[in-house]
């Protein structure tokens, strides 16, 4: 039987799956599959469950990026999901934008200061 580590499976419970809608979701859009809504919504829902999923995983393994993380992607996903529902509106380029500062910026505590809280 095939053991995974708690990391490699928090890795593709937290980053696979929501990677797999993201990608998935865009090439459905391209295709036509697709509405511009609908992307929008999974998106929302990937990155909201890249969020919770940093959150507990956070609580347990008390590095800064999956606390930072933890935080910062759900509150995307609720602007993401003003987004959707036209409340504001704002290029989806953006949106991903605010995610890959989110995340690399999330990073930056453990490289100049520490990597557990």
């Amino acid at each position: 039987m095939v053991e995974i580590s708690r990391g490699l499976l928090g890795a593709i419970c937290c980053g696979g799956v929501p990677a797999v809608l993201v990608i998935g979701a865009g090439v459905a859009y391209g295709e036509s599959v697709l509405s511009l809504t609908a992307k929008g919504v999974i998106w929302v829902v990937a990155v909201a469950w890249a969020g919770i999923g940093c959150l507990v995983n956070g609580r347990s393994c008390g590095r800064v990026h999956c606390r930072i993380d933890g935080i910062a992607f759900p509150l995307l996903a609720l602007v993401g999901a003003l987004n959707v529902f036209s409340i504001i509106t704002f290029d989806w380029n953006l949106f991903w934008l605010a995610f890959i500062v989110i995340l690399v910026g999330s990073f930056v505590p453990e490289w100049t200061w520490k990597k557990y809280s």
